[in-house]
């Protein structure tokens, strides 16, 4: 059975029967909701029930507040209608930027950065992902977190994993050149420096998730912070490390900055330092009075929330950006 859903304040109208979430229903119709992961990760997609009778799917905890809860809001993305509807969402402009691809150096054996030159200033805040176009594939697009805070040059830095059978990470290793051009979408994400916070800093990151880390702490040296910064950094084997030699550099030059890898595997026995990420983070704890910033995969993301709760953590510190891995 199909639905009208109603979007306000666009007026905008389309039909969702009762397997589709609102926004595969709406992206079906070929119109722009605002959304991000399409997974119930991010929250990017969220939005205000005004009127009708809908299922909500499980979503990553924390994306919405008691607050947001009790004012009707939702992850549509995991929306299911159950009735005609209308609802408070947002409808994003086509706003696209052509990009020049700079620089591509390997950072592990499965990681490859990629630089970019936007023609146009790319208007982003620290922490926040882009969507970039796959070329070739115009209806295809994939979300990557920023590694650097805005830079007067505008270069745009990504820390991008290969995935096997990965429509833009297939292209990035197999076929990306110099002076290549891709297409970028508006950016997105709610994952930023808290300035205002005076707490110390507790930040977890697994795998390529360390990149919007990596630009906070960035943002963080540039204004001059000196509370104290603890990074996790978590990898499956030892190869899949990067960026080791600059977070020393970085700890050195920075005191107030700790950071201690750890490591998954249980069968490296010449492995010296931690391992398993979550348990050691909660070896140093508690971290109750600290601003807490995580970023890696959905299952490390809800493992870590509840570790951070059950700590006493108010759910305010805590913010996540969790990443499906689309390729």
């Amino acid at each position: 059975m199909e639905f009208e859903i109603c979007l306000e304040p666009s007026g905008v109208r389309f039909t969702a029967d009762a397997h589709q979430n609102i926004v595969a229903a709406a992206k079906e119709h070929g119109i722009p909701i605002k959304h991000g992961c399409a997974s119930g990760s991010c929250g990017d997609c969220k939005g205000t029930i005004l009127d009708g009778d809908s299922e909500q799917g499980p979503f990553m905890p924390l994306l919405l507040s008691p607050t947001e809860r009790a004012a009707n809001m939702a992850i549509l993305c995991k929306l299911y209608p159950r009735s005609p509807m209308r609802l408070r969402a947002e409808i994003v402009q086509k706003t696209l930027w052509t990009a020049q691809v700079t620089q591509l150096a390997p950072l592990a054996w499965n990681v490859m950065e990629l630089r970019v030159q936007p023609e146009h200033p790319y208007p982003y805040q620290t922490g926040q992902y882009a969507r970039i176009g796959v070329p070739g594939q115009p209806e295809q697009w994939r979300s990557y977190s920023v590694a650097t805070p805005p830079t007067a040059q505008g270069e745009l830095v990504f820390h991008i994993r290969e995935l096997p059978g990965g429509a833009f990470s297939q292209w990035l290793f197999q076929n990306a050149r110099i002076g290549d051009t891709l297409q970028l979408g508006s950016p997105q994400g709610e994952f930023f420096l808290r300035q205002e916070s005076p707490l110390d800093l507790l930040c977890i990151a697994a795998g390529t998730g360390l990149a919007p880390i990596e630009a906070i702490l960035q943002e963080s040296f540039d204004l001059g912070w000196k509370r104290p910064i603890h990074l996790f950094y978590g990898a499956k084997k030892r190869e899949d490390f990067y960026h080791s030699e600059k977070l020393a550099g970085w700890s050195r030059h920075y005191p107030h900055l700790q950071v201690t890898p750890t490591l998954s595997d249980m069968t490296d026995a010449g492995w010296t330092g931690a391992r398993r990420l979550l348990p050691t983070v909660a070896s140093h704890g508690p971290w109750k009075d600290h601003e807490i910033y995580l970023c890696g995969s959905p299952g490390m993301i809800e493992a870590a929330i509840d570790l951070l709760l059950s700590h006493g953590t108010p759910h305010e510190q805590i913010h996540f950006d969790a990443f499906s891995p689309n390729g």
